[in-house]
């Protein structure tokens, strides 16, 4: 495989981890919007323990989100080494 045709696929692995994030967080935007229509339809304690489930949701997605962050700075590292390498 040649220095362009890797640049090419790691460029779009960036892109594809990008997509990912974006996703996970608009998906923890919703559980929030979803939290507030339980919060609004129940009182007391159903309300408690349902929201409590969707903030231990929301909080898994956050995590998610910041999980990608470490395989993209390794993309962007070897595509420089790539890059490096091809010159």
């Amino acid at each position: 495989m040649s220095a362009a045709q890797m640049l090419a696929r790691l460029a779009a692995a960036s892109q594809k981890l990008d997509e990912a994030k974006a996703k996970t967080v608009a998906a923890a935007q919703d559980l929030e919007e979803a939290r507030s229509l339980v919060a609004g339809a129940l009182e007391g304690v159903a309300a408690g323990q349902l929201r409590g489930i969707i903030d231990a949701y929301r909080q898994a997605l956050g995590q998610a989100a910041q999980g990608g962050e470490p395989a993209k700075h390794q993309v962007q590292q070897t595509m420089a080494r790539v890059q490096a390498l091809g010159n």
